[in-house]
C-alpha cells in the first residue's frame, strides 16, 4: 500500500457519510489517510439532515402521542414546547456524534484538515489552506455529497423561499406554510410542522405522496396525513409564487386543471438534492458530470482515472447515508486490493420516518412484472395485529413480492410503527436465494409488530405449498 513517491494513500474529499466511513475504513486497512473538508465532520446527514430531522421526529410523534391520550383513558394537559431546550436537545445529540468520528479520526491515525481540496492533476491535490500546500496521493476518493435542488424560478432566500437546510436553522416556525415535493423530505416536514403547529399546505406533482415508492404506501400516507389536517394536493402543476410585503401567493392547477390562489407565510422547496462538485477540479483531470449532474463511476466507485474514486450523493443512485457509507467501503476496499462485492441497488432499504414509518426495498410489483419475474404477492394488514393495535394503529400493512419459481425476495414495502427498525431483516434475507421461506420459517416474538412482517411471508409460503 506504501508508495515512497506520495505523501498520503489517500486523500478524501469531504468528511460527510461516505467520506469519514471510507476514511476510517482505508486506514483499518493500513493506508495513510488525509480528509479534507471546510465543514465539520459528519456532512449533511449529521448537521443538516437525517440527525436533526429524526430527532424533530421523535418531539412530533411524542406531541401525537400526548394529543391522542384521551383515548387510552390517560388526561394530560395541552403541551407546551421549549424551543431552548428542544435546541438544546438536538445540538447535544449532534455534538456527541461528532466527537465520536473526531475520535475515530484521531484512533485510527487519519489527519483530518478544515479545508476544501481540489485536484491539480491525478494524485495530486491542493489544500486550500493560507497558503495553499500539495499533496502526493496514490489515490484520492471524491465525496462531497448534495444539496437542495431549488425550484426553477423560485430560489431559495433563507426566509420565505425555503430549503430543508434553511428551515432547521430557522429553529422554530410558526404559521402557514406550503411544501413542494411529497418525497421522503417532504413528507418527513409535513410530520414536524404540522405536530409543531403549523397549517400545513402539501404539493406534489404526481397522483400520489411518496410516487416513487410502492403506490399503496402513498395512499395509506395521504390518509394519515390528512386525519392529521395536513392538507395534502396531489397532481399538482404550474406552480408559480408571487412575494409581496404581506406573504406570499402560490398559483397551481390541480388533477383536474383547476387553478387555485392560497396565501403562505412560507414556502419549503422538497423536490430533491443535486450533487456539489464544484470546485473540486474535476477539469483539471479530465473528468465532466453525467446524467443528472452526478459524476459517473463503475461498479467499485472507479471514475474514468485511475486512482480516482468517488462514493455518496455526488454518484447519484439513491441519496441516503446507508447507501453512500457503504458505497465508500466498497470504493477503498478496492484500492486495497480486495475483491468487494459491487453495491445492489436492489439491497438499500428505504425509509420515510414519519407516523407511522413507511419503508421499502427492492422492487415494486409493476417493476418486477415489468422485468418479466413472475411475482408472488403475500401481505398482512397491521389492523389485524396486537400490538399495533395497542398502540393505536390500524390503517397499516406489510407486503412481500417473491419470485413464484425460486422463492427469492424481490421486493418489501409497507408502512407502520417501529417499521424502520425491522426492514434491516428483511434486507439480510434478500440477499439469500430463498429468503421468502427463511423468513417464514423463522420464530418471531409475540405481540410484536414485526409477526405482521412474519405474517406476510407466510402468507406466501401458505399459498405455495397448497397449490
Amino acid at each position: 500500500m506504501r508508495s515512497m513517491n506520495a505523501d498520503v494513500d489517500l486523500v478524501v474529499l469531504g468528511a460527510g457519510s461516505a467520506g469519514y466511513v471510507g476514511a476510517i475504513r482505508a486506514a483499518q486497512l493500513g493506508m495513510r489517510v488525509t480528509i479534507l473538508d471546510p465543514a465539520p465532520v459528519g456532512g449533511t446527514c449529521l448537521h443538516d439532515g437525517c440527525i436533526p430531522t429524526k430527532a424533530l421526529l421523535e418531539v412530533s410523534g411524542f406531541l401525537r402521542s400526548l394529543s391522542d391520550a384521551e383515548r387510552f383513558g390517560v388526561s394530560v394537559p395541552s403541551p407546551s414546547r421549549n424551543p431552548e431546550k428542544l435546541s438544546s436537545y438536538r445540538s447535544a445529540i449532534i455534538d456527541r456524534l461528532t466527537r465520536g468520528i473526531e475520535f475515530l479520526f484521531k484512533k485510527h491515525c487519519i489527519t483530518h484538515i478544515r479545508a476544501r481540496g481540489t485536484l491539480l492533476s491525478p494524485g495530486l491535490v491542493r489544500v486550500m489552506e493560507d497558503p495553499p500546500r500539495e499533496l502526493r496521493t496514490r489515490f484520492v476518493l471524491l465525496a462531497t455529497g448534495s444539496r437542495p435542488r431549488p425550484l426553477p424560478g423560485l430560489p431559495f432566500d433563507g426566509r420565505r423561499i425555503l430549503s430543508s437546510t434553511d428551515l432547521l436553522r430557522l429553529g422554530e416556525f410558526d404559521g402557514r406554510i406550503a411544501i413542494v415535493g411529497g418525497g421522503a423530505i417532504g413528507c418527513e416536514f409535513a410530520d414536524i410542522l404540522s405536530a409543531f403547529g403549523s397549517s400545513v399546505l402539501l404539493l406534489e406533482r404526481e397522483s400520489r405522496l411518496l410516487p416513487l415508492e410502492d403506490p399503496e404506501v402513498g395512499e395509506v400516507l395521504s390518509r394519515e396525513f390528512s386525519g392529521m389536517g395536513i392538507d395534502v394536493r396531489t397532481g399538482t402543476t404550474s406552480l408559480s409564487a408571487l412575494k409581496d410585503s404581506s406573504g406570499l401567493y402560490l398559483e397551481f392547477r390541480d388533477d383536474k386543471g383547476r387553478q387555485e390562489d392560497v396565501q403562505t407565510e412560507a414556502v419549503l422547496v422538497a423536490i430533491g438534492r443535486e450533487p456539489v462538485l464544484e470546485g473540486l477540479g474535476l477539469e483539471n483531470v479530465g473528468l465532466s458530470p453525467g446524467k443528472g449532474g452526478f459524476l459517473p463511476v463503475g461498479p467499485l466507485g472507479e471514475t474514468a482515472v485511475p486512482g480516482i474514486y468517488a462514493a455518496g450523493d455526488m454518484v447519484g443512485g439513491f441519496l441516503l447515508a446507508h447507501k453512500a457509507s457503504h458505497e465508500a467501503v466498497i470504493a477503498v476496499e478496492a484500492m486495497a486490493g480486495g475483491d468487494p462485492r459491487p453495491l445492489d441497488p436492489s439491497l438499500v432499504p428505504r425509509v420515510v420516518y414519519t407516523h407511522p414509518e413507511a419503508v421499502s426495498i427492492g422492487l415494486t410489483r409493476e417493476e418486477a412484472e415489468a422485468r418479466g419475474l413472475s411475482v408472488a404477492e403475500g401481505r398482512f394488514p397491521l389492523m389485524a395485529n396486537g400490538r399495533s393495535l395497542i398502540e393505536g394503529n390500524r390503517r397499516g400493512f406489510f407486503k412481500v413480492l417473491s419470485e413464484k419459481e425460486t422463492g427469492r425476495i424481490l421486493g418489501f414495502h409497507g408502512i407502520g410503527p417501529h417499521a424502520s427498525e425491522m426492514i434491516g431483516a428483511v434486507a439480510a434475507a434478500m440477499g439469500s436465494k430463498d429468503g421468502t421461506r427463511q423468513i417464514a420459517e423463522g420464530i418471531f416474538p409475540h405481540p410484536t409488530v414485526s409477526e405482521a412482517i412474519h405474517e406476510s411471508f407466510l402468507d406466501i409460503v401458505g399459498r405455495a405449498i397448497h397449490r
